[in-house]
């Protein structure tokens, strides 16, 4: 968690110099260490450094591929669950529409809370208010327990027990989906020891590729930034899908939006038929 938490707190932009400004550094080792050498190279010790050199960016471009399938992977499962949410939701508030008239009421006041909750909760993440987003993970907690008294009572209640239990059923699925969704937002993450494997074979790649440099007598400045900043560029990339508060990749809130309104549209004509 150390790992992650200090990948997490890092603006995107400094991480991506950063790590650029770490590649060339250690591309530039490797070319004073060579340099230092006092042997003088010759063709059998550039071909078994060159070939070094190959296989071991051609082993931190599979470590950044996978690292990048890993994390695209959870970017996806955060989307899955998002929509699994929005659609447990939406049955939860149909649902309702077969309870008794106060239990109704009550639910349906609920959902529109919850609702109104995770729009916050995405403005808070937005803006990087963690306390404020872990006081709202908990409210949204207390708001599924009201749910389930509403769906326990009406279980005990006189009625038809099959449209009872549908509701029932629906905010059983809400709780799950919320569930997932949280497992998704924070607990999907590539583990640390991938990490600090990926950081060090780039730094030994790198030496590598300015000792080759130094043996064959010639270096270009272009192509060391341009190699140092593509491979940073990508690990940028896997570090914002990684995180629960990406910054180059964001949250489609349309679907909950649009729920809210429907929800809200449908409290209206209840609230105009109230005596003034």
């Amino acid at each position: 968690m150390g790992v992650q938490k200090f990948l997490d707190d890092i603006p995107l932009l400094l991480y991506l110099l950063l790590t650029t400004a770490l590649m060339v550094a250690f591309i530039e080792i490797g070319f004073r260490v060579a340099k230092n050498d006092q042997g003088k190279s010759n063709k059998a010790q550039i071909a078994q450094v060159r070939a070094i050199m190959g296989a071991s960016l051609g082993l931190l471009a599979f470590m950044l591929a996978f690292s990048f399938s890993k994390a695209q992977s959870h970017y996806e499962a955060r989307i899955d669950a998002y929509i699994l949410e929005i659609s447990a939701i939406d049955a939860a508030y149909r649902g309702a529409d077969l309870l008794e008239e106060r239990q109704r009421a009550s639910a349906k006041t609920l959902l529109r809370q919850f609702v109104q909750l995770r729009r916050d909760t995405s403005s808070a993440v937005d803006s990087d208010e963690l306390e404020e987003v872990i006081e709202m993970v908990r409210e949204a907690e207390r708001i599924h327990d009201k749910l389930w008294m509403v769906a326990d009572s009406a279980m005990s209640s006189p009625g038809d027990s099959i449209d009872d239990s549908i509701f029932v059923n629906a905010i059983l699925g809400m709780i799950k989906a919320n569930d997932e969704r949280l497992q998704a937002t924070l607990f999907n993450r590539i583990p640390p020891v991938i990490w600090l494997t990926l950081i060090l074979m780039s730094c030994l790649s790198m030496i590598v590729m300015g000792y080759q440099a130094r043996l064959t007598g010639t270096r270009s400045v272009i192509a060391t930034w341009t190699l140092a900043f593509a491979f940073a560029v990508v690990m940028t990339l896997v570090t914002d899908l990684d995180r629960p508060r990406m910054s180059l990749f964001e949250m489609n809130e349309s679907l909950m939006i649009e729920l809210q309104n429907r929800i809200n549209e449908d409290a209206s004509p209840a609230i105009e038929s109230e005596p003034g």
